[in-house]
């Protein structure tokens, strides 16, 4: 345990049923938190350390992914219907265990690299 974690103390809270809207977190660890029927629309995650993050059966629609580092991340089951995904380094992504770097190469033999 880090000297941070021992200082901010080891309070461990049960919220049920409560509204904390607009609330704001700052230097918390939530490690081995759970986060069960829990709307977080419209929250903003800033400067977060999310190793290890785990999201099941979540909404994600219109969900902004910027500056994030998904190295070794898995995403299965997904409807990524209208995915889009820019200025991304791409090495070593596969889909359905294709590298996308291979696939990419393949469009641009077809039509050129502006497609």
């Amino acid at each position: 345990m880090s000297a941070e974690e021992t200082e901010a103390g080891t309070d461990t809270l049960e919220i049920d049923n409560m509204y904390l809207c607009g609330s704001q977190f700052s230097r918390v660890s939530l490690k081995g938190s759970t986060f069960r029927d829990a709307h977080l629309m419209e929250a903003r995650f800033d400067d977060v350390n999310a190793t290890g993050l785990v999201f099941d059966n979540a909404n994600l629609t219109d969900a902004q992914f910027t500056n994030v580092n998904l190295s070794g991340a898995l995403i299965a089951g997904a409807n990524l219907t209208g995915l889009t995904i820019k200025h991304a380094d791409m090495a070593d992504m596969t889909i359905n265990g294709i590298k996308v770097t291979d696939l990419l190469a393949l469009w641009d033999e077809k039509h050129g690299p502006n497609g």
